[in-house]
């Protein structure tokens, strides 16, 4: 079971969700040989949790089980498939992570430098003098204000100018770099970083920088009024007694979320972009070792990730994980660094606990 010495970071602790595989003659549900486990625990989850999602487990790159579970749309009975797209939420962290390293690499923004040098306009501001890092940790002592809101802040159309603006007045809540405190400005003030050193916007960048290299077919920014074919909707539960009440997500608008979490993708395509940054694709040696070092003063953060000693299979090592909810639309992906196993929950419902279900797979032999 991988331990998650996370605490300080409770509040940024969110659920994640699951995938199917493809059926292959001899072996359940599609799942490569040595898949069993996986597919016993996993259905047993699924079952007594009603989980909805995919999940997929992979063996240095190797899909080892992939399998989809319940309904990407509850009025229509349409079943997941393992290609289903969902919104991944705050796994869009991670992307956006990658982008400010790429521009670190490329001498554009330093990481230790004040983002007003490079967004002046901000230069009279409380938060002028915070750092990139800071920013990358959640300690840049801004307003958690947006954590605190619920949906309020995302139930307007807001670029990231403008949801700065509303969520980063008023002076710092504490000084940079003094504690852990999520929140998803931080990435706005990132996501408008991005824009002004490289003189385009966040989801193009994401296009040609990562998606694109890598030919993920599926992955991509959000809009309001886009139509994507593929995409699950996404649901919660009402009601503390199970089985609850399911109800469609309340409306919202994706942009609103912008480089914090308003991106869509399936499994596959992450476990793509997990096996770039492990085999140094998008980025160096160097800079993928600044991105996962862990900060264990502010809880384990890394960039983009929680970096953490764990067990998977019954082997110590690192892991690093990320996680990610936006009422129904669940998501998680952990990585153990030393051994070159990821896991991939993808979920369109806040019905199952996917702590449980991430403690389940990195049991499994």
């Amino acid at each position: 079971m991988t331990s998650l010495p996370l605490r300080r970071a409770a509040a940024a602790a969110l659920l994640f969700g699951l995938p199917l595989l493809a059926a292959a003659a001899g072996h359940p549900a599609g799942s490569a040989p040595g898949a069993a486990g996986f597919d016993v625990v996993v259905r047993d989850f699924a079952r007594s949790q009603h989980f909805r999602g995919v999940v997929l487990v992979a063996d240095h790159g190797k899909p080892i089980y992939r399998r989809a579970f319940g309904l990407a749309s509850e009025e229509w009975r349409q079943p997941n498939r393992v290609d289903t797209r969902f919104r991944i939420a705050s796994l869009t962290k991670t992307f956006t992570a990658v982008l400010v390293m790429r521009a670190v690499e490329a001498g554009r923004l330093q990481l230790d430098a004040p983002l007003a040098r490079w967004l002046p306009a901000y230069a009279e501001r409380p938060f002028a003098a915070v750092t990139v890092d800071e920013l990358l940790t959640y300690a840049s002592g801004l307003s958690d204000h947006d954590q605190n809101d619920g949906m309020r802040p995302y139930q307007q159309p807001l670029d990231a100018a403008a949801f700065i603006e509303r969520e980063a007045g008023g002076p710092l809540q504490s000084p940079p770099a003094s504690r852990f405190a999520y929140k998803n400005v931080d990435y706005r003030l990132l996501e408008q970083l991005l824009e002004a050193v490289e003189g385009k916007p966040f989801a193009t960048l994401v296009d040609e920088r990562i998606v694109k290299p890598l030919g993920l077919r599926d992955t991509a920014v959000l809009r309001s009024g886009d139509l994507v074919p593929r995409l699950a909707s996404a649901y919660v539960v009402e009601g503390d007694s199970a089985p609850g009440v399911l109800r469609a997500d309340p409306p919202y608008f994706p942009e609103s979320f912008g480089a914090a979490g308003a991106m869509r993708s399936t499994v596959d395509d992450l476990l793509r972009f997990d096996s770039a940054l492990r085999e140094y694709r998008l980025l160096n040696r160097q800079s993928t070792a600044t991105m996962l070092r862990a900060h264990e003063a502010l809880g384990y953060v890394a960039y983009g990730f929680w970096t953490y000693p764990c067990s998977v299979a019954g082997r110590d090592s690192r892991c690093a994980e990320r996680q990610g909810a936006i009422q129904g639309s669940n998501a998680l992906w952990l990585r153990d660094l030393d051994h070159g196993r990821s896991f991939i929950v993808l979920s369109n419902s806040n019905e199952a606990d996917l702590q449980k279900l991430k403690a389940l797979l990195t049991d499994v032999p």
